[in-house]
């Protein structure tokens, strides 16, 4: 039936079905795709320059960053973008979180005179005014800070520290200060904090190398997530887990940690992601991506929103290139970390987890992330302008329809 007056008609057929397929694609590309260019996104300007993160206030849902550059803790309106507040800081800060009230912010970091790194700073800020309540100093560079039910926690340590140390600090009601309740030690670099079940989760940034047949140290490597009674910090055991653990989040009824990876490999066979349902057990979470450098979960806690990063080849200048140039083989390829336009979204059905990786952007790439307040958008840190990208929960077609509607409600 395809041939007439010699003539192969089945060619024709083939090349209108195949321009109708490339019309098809390009129509829905430009019309419902998020990943055609980030001019459907709005983003928000931050006062200042060099954010280094950005959290939720849990009251008003004001986006809230502090300013490396510029020195100073900033808040902005979502829905307008105005300048709520604009507070000079005393700190290199290096985390944040709010108390559940939203009445005060919980900043960590060095002190400013600090040159060696072996001192902490935890200050205390009405988020009402910008004034400091807290100022207080401790033992290590403080790198994480979570706030418990009825205790402040602080984590402490350094990249040529022996060991880091995780505080709680609890209120001292003759002057409204925090005293140190209780300590134990934890790995050398803590670098974030969850709570579950009145158990306290601590992550350690360091690498730990595993002996090899031939006595050399090398893979399989990674490093813990240590597991303590949030009421007294008593060991209760250590969660071996992916390379460079970096965020926590209680998900579900288990812990994610982000893993940031390892630069000694361009592979995706590590996982970004490390699920924890007890202390001791962990369960590996890819997502096609060499590591997973922020992550924040959804108010209800049935899903997590975490920025990708990925490892590419050694700058073209950089000391190792040049080595490995001249001198082959001395060392391991080792990697810079590329930081993406991408947005992976971790959810959970029947007690499995589910991930979705989404390109939203081809022109800029993503240092931070947070859920918004309604749980209905992902605000992402923009990585060479302090800039905030709102994308709307809907465009993240990963989520199952149910817990969009859950949280529009």
């Amino acid at each position: 039936m395809y041939h007439r007056n010699g003539y192969d008609h089945r060619d024709e057929v083939i090349d209108v079905r195949l321009r109708v397929a490339i019309l098809t694609i390009l129509i829905l590309g430009f019309t419902v795709s998020p990943v055609q260019g980030q001019e459907a996104f709005e983003t928000i300007e931050l006062p200042g320059r060099g954010a280094g993160t950005i959290a939720v206030h849990p009251v008003d849902g004001s986006i809230w960053a502090f300013m490396h550059q510029t020195g100073a803790l900033v808040a902005v309106d979502p829905s307008d973008g105005s300048v709520l507040l604009e507070s000079p800081l005393n700190l290199r800060p290096t985390a944040m979180e709010f108390s559940p009230d939203g009445e005060y912010v919980y900043i960590v970091g060095e002190p400013l005179s600090d040159q060696v790194y072996d001192r902490g700073k935890l200050v205390g800020i009405n988020t009402a005014d910008g004034s400091t309540v807290i100022d207080m100093e401790l033992d290590g560079a403080c790198n994480a800070v979570h706030i418990g039910d009825s205790a402040v926690y602080v984590a402490c340590g350094m990249q040529y520290a022996y060991e880091g140390t995780v505080y709680r600090l609890t209120p001292d009601e003759i002057d409204n200060n925090l005293l140190i309740d209780a300590s134990a030690s934890c790995g050398k670099i803590p670098w974030a904090i969850a709570e579950l079940d009145g158990i306290l989760y601590v992550t350690d940034l360091e690498l730990q190398w595993t002996m090899q047949a031939d006595g050399s140290m090398g893979p399989p490597y990674g490093s813990y997530v240590w597991a303590y009674h949030a009421d007294n910090l008593e060991l209760i055991d250590k969660t071996w887990v992916g390379l460079n653990p970096c965020k926590l989040g209680v998900l579900g009824s288990g812990v994610m940690a982000a893993c940031s990876g390892s630069k000694q490999t361009d592979l995706r066979l590590e996982p970004a992601l490390s699920y924890i349902r007890s202390p001791g057990e962990s369960e590996p979470v890819f997502i096609d991506t060499s590591g997973a450098s922020d992550l924040d979960v959804s108010p209800d806690g049935t899903w997590a929103a975490v920025t990708l990063a990925d490892w590419g080849p050694p700058a073209a200048f950089s000391g190792m290139s040049v080595i490995q140039h001249y001198a082959p083989g001395t060392l391991d390829d080792v990697r810079r970390w590329i930081f993406t336009g991408d947005i992976g979204v971790i959810s959970m059905e029947n007690g499995s987890i589910i991930t979705e990786r989404y390109r939203i952007s081809d022109e800029s790439y993503f240092r931070a992330v947070e859920i918004s307040l309604d749980g209905t958008s992902v605000y992402a840190l923009l990585g060479e302008t302090d800039e905030v990208m709102i994308i709307p929960v809907e465009y993240l077609v990963g989520l199952p329809v149910d817990g969009r509607e859950q949280q529009a409600e």
